[in-house]
């Protein structure tokens, strides 16, 4: 055999080669459009790290926070779709208040105060750390102060300690200090003075006895014998 016929007898024999590995080893692009849809679904579905509510139990120094959503109602809404970004205070920041106010957003009186509170640290988007500078976040009690300097990020008095916690219906950014509307200890001074004079008794004059009327004599009729 001469070389030239040598050498078109090799190449023959190197394409049948290659193509009987390619028909018992079919390419991963081909395999993946075989495999079920359901499995790749479900691949994607066990990626995610649940929702703001999850998210809040996983980082175990927000219980109070967390507490306080299900006295207020808003527990739901926030495991519900979002997108919120929430400025999560630690347990720390709830003791730090006055207990007499503390007192007062627990009683279930005072729910829509408690509801207000909660609702300053919640924005109706995504806003990572990044995305907030020096602006008025919108949260769903009213306008809150950002400030940003360096790397330091102040909302309303409250600092931010730990940012971008992820969830699936939005981001956590942990903060060191409760955010109260301005006029939160007013309006509870307002309602334990209301609630005060609704409780104070006064005791009754003394109802004067009626003056017994005189009885007139029995009426007697004589008798015969």
């Amino acid at each position: 055999m001469n070389s030239t016929r040598r050498f078109q007898w090799l190449t023959g024999a190197m394409v049948l080669l290659s193509a009987s590995t390619l028909a018992m080893n079919p390419s991963r692009a081909d395999m993946t459009a075989n495999e079920p849809a359901q499995t790749l679904e479900t691949e994607v579905a066990q990626m995610g790290v649940g929702s703001l509510v999850d998210s809040l139990v996983s980082a175990g120094d927000m219980n109070t926070l967390l507490q306080l959503a299900e006295l207020a109602g808003m527990a739901d809404t926030l495991a519900n779709e979002g997108p919120f970004t929430l400025f999560a205070p630690t347990d720390q920041a709830f003791q730090d208040l006055p207990q007499s106010v503390v007192n007062a957003l627990t009683d279930p009186a005072n729910r829509d105060l408690l509801q207000d509170v909660l609702g300053m640290h919640v924005v109706p988007e995504v806003l990572e750390a990044n995305d907030i500078g020096n602006q008025l976040l919108n949260t769903l009690n009213g306008p809150v102060n950002a400030r940003v300097q360096g790397n330091r990020i102040n909302v309303g008095p409250a600092r931010v300690t730990d940012r971008d916690i992820p969830a699936d219906n939005g981001v956590i950014h942990k903060i060191d200090t409760v955010i109260v509307p301005n006029d939160l200890q007013s309006r509870l001074n307002e309602r334990s003075t209301t609630t005060e004079t609704d409780t104070t008794t006064t005791t009754p004059a003394p109802t004067p006895s009626p003056t017994p009327t005189p009885q007139s004599a029995p009426q007697t009729f004589p008798v015969t014998w």
